[in-house]
């Protein structure tokens, strides 16, 4: 029974060693500059920003007159395109007749959304200079797509590169990898929110 415990703690000792080690390690060396680590670190900072957009936004927007102009706008570009589909003489004359108050609609509805990014601008900057100095002109990778791609739909998003360990593989630019966490996210929590109105 002794030879066990003694046997038991050693193993527990080895595997808590092992772990604070590893901890101690990945700390030292963060933000984490390759894959698969650097691709979870951008998604992470992707996530919180588009929460905290989100909940700022929602702060700030009149959500149920968020939802009364978004309504109208979309009945109004639907009656446009409705005017244009059928040149339809009386339909014209209705969407001419509501066109200046739509203008004032639209212009309230754009100045809703542009408020809150009158606060989030500055952090979304600073976020992105600290990315940039991390992964932009240096050997650290933001994330690997695990093939190459066509160079002709590549469209500067990122690179065909050879990574010893991974192979021929698409190393996309922080950038879009950011964007495309940040779109992502955004959608699912601006939905959440009542930001995106039916």
């Amino acid at each position: 029974m002794k030879e066990f415990t003694v046997f038991f703690l050693n193993n527990v000792g080895d595997f808590l060693a092992d772990t604070l080690n590893t901890f101690l390690t990945t700390l030292a060396s963060f933000p984490p500059k390759d894959p698969p680590l650097s691709s979870i670190f951008i998604l992470i900072v992707a996530f919180f920003v588009s929460l905290g957009s989100t909940l700022i936004s929602r702060y700030m927007i009149d959500i149920d007159r968020l939802a009364v102009l978004t309504k109208e706008t979309k009945k109004h570009n639907k009656m446009r395109m409705e005017m244009m589909r059928t040149a339809d003489t009386k339909l014209k004359l209705k969407y001419e007749r509501n066109a200046d108050k739509m203008k004032k609609l639209q212009s309230e509805l754009t100045s809703m959304r542009m408020k809150p990014l009158l606060i989030t601008f500055l952090p979304l900057m600073i976020f992105f200079v600290l990315l940039s100095n991390i992964y932009r002109g240096s050997e650290a990778i933001p994330a690997v797509i695990p093939f190459a791609l066509p160079e002709n739909i590549i469209l500067r998003i990122g690179t065909n590169t050879d990574i010893p360990g991974w192979g021929e593989v698409f190393r996309p630019d922080y950038v879009w990898w950011y964007f495309g966490g940040s779109i992502t996210f955004g959608s699912i929590f601006q939905k959440l929110a009542g930001l995106q109105p039916d």
